[in-house]
This record gives C-alpha cells, sequence and structure tokens, in this order.
C-alpha cells in the first residue's frame, strides 16, 4: 500500500514600516500566526525598516521576489496590500509575476485579497481591471493637456 503524502506548503513573510521609529514585529507576530493556522511552514522572512513602499526596489521586497522567482515559496503573505507596495500598478506587477511563478498570495487585513481562493483571484482580477482603467484615464490626461499646450502655443518654443 502506498502512502502519499503532501509537501507542506511553503510560505514567505514580507513585513514593511515607513519609518526608522516603528518596527516589525505586530506585522511578522500575526503573519506568523495565520501561516500558523493554515498549516504554513515559513521558510522565509523578508524586512523592510524605515522603507517607503513608493520605493519599487527595496532589499527585502527584492529578496522576496528572487526566493519566488527560484521557486522556493508556494504563497507570499503580507499584513497589508500597502505594505507591499504604494503604486497600483507596482503592486498588480508583482502579483503578475507570483501568479506566473505559480505562487500564491495572501493579504492578511485585507479581506478578499486572497488568491488561494477563487472569490480571492476574482478580486484581484477586478483589481487589475482598475488599474488599467486608472492607466488608460491618466494616458488620456496627459494626451489631453499636451494637445491643449499645442493649441494654445505654449509649445511652439519648444519644438520647432
Amino acid at each position: 500500500m502506498s502512502k502519499t503524502t503532501t509537501k507542506p506548503t511553503r510560505a514567505a513573510i514580507y513585513a514593511r514600516v515607513s519609518t526608522s521609529d516603528q518596527d516589525t514585529g505586530m506585522q511578522v507576530a500575526e503573519l506568523r500566526q495565520v501561516c500558523e493556522q493554515r498549516g504554513w511552514c515559513i521558510v522565509a522572512q523578508h524586512l523592510d525598516d524605515g522603507v517607503s513602499g513608493a520605493a519599487t526596489s527595496r532589499a527585502g521586497l527584492d529578496a522576496l521576489v528572487a526566493d519566488v522567482h527560484a521557486g522556493r515559496v508556494d504563497v507570499v503573505v503580507v499584513w497589508k496590500l500597502d505594505r507591499l507596495g504604494r503604486s497600483l500598478g507596482h503592486v498588480l506587477g508583482l502579483l503578475d509575476a507570483f501568479t506566473a511563478a505559480g505562487v500564491q498570495f495572501v493579504s492578511v487585513r485585507d479581506p478578499g485579497i486572497d488568491t488561494t481562493s477563487i472569490t480571492g483571484r476574482l478580486l484581484t482580477q477586478v483589481l487589475a481591471c482598475f488599474a488599467s482603467y486608472e492607466r488608460d484615464m491618466i494616458r488620456m490626461r496627459v494626451q489631453a493637456g499636451v494637445n491643449r499646450g499645442f493649441g494654445e502655443g505654449v509649445w511652439r518654443c519648444v519644438i520647432r
């Protein structure tokens, strides 16, 4: 009789605080608790202390992405989505990279953002639609501004 065993889900937790007078301890404690409740084995912990979420390159985040691409994790767990990044485009780019690598994503404090469930995957796709809409709106406003500048003669001295 053969015995089938399933390997435990390998989790990477990521926490970030924006200023050096803050601490990631509260986030890490809750992330560890959630992983334990779900039966996930934490194989990596990545922290960025005193780093703005607007920065797209951060030591902890870059190490997390490297773990994802190397196939060392099955799920990425964060405390809140804004800990991952402040720009919706950047966050969705990261989520796309996770998905492409076959890695799930859970944001503990953002109900519904959990790609381990069908509902969570739907919500993530809806967020991606809003990000696409936002990019199109920005592009349209920039083009309208450029057209207005040309129409009012503002750009004549620049373009010859």
